[in-house]
């Protein structure tokens, strides 16, 4: 992978990164719902791109019930350096309001 910092020049990336700073830990849909972007294929796609950078873990999880397979839970966290970088870019995000 290129320049880490380029990951967080495409789009969202900085949005995923914060949001993830509410929880310890985030199913992919809570994850989307405080996002407020549209489609799954740019979520997707950043969060791949986030996790080849280091800055987040995931790991998918089989739901079931009585024996029967309902779908798969994908959890998201941060890891210590993305935690780091997320919090850095809450407090420029909290300069920028200051405006």
């Amino acid at each position: 992978m290129g320049r880490l910092i380029d990951v967080l020049e495409k789009n969202h990336s900085i949005k995923i990164l914060i949001a993830l700073t509410k929880k310890d830990k985030m199913f992919y849909s809570e994850l989307k719902n405080n996002l407020d972007i549209g489609g799954n294929t740019s979520i997707l796609s950043r969060l791949d791109d986030l996790k080849k950078a280091g800055f987040i873990v995931d790991k998918k999880e089989e739901i079931s019930s009585k024996g029967k397979y309902i779908g798969v839970k994908r959890y998201i966290w941060l890891t210590p350096k993305g935690k780091q970088v997320a919090e850095k870019l809450k407090e420029i995000e909290e300069i920028l309001k200051e405006e």
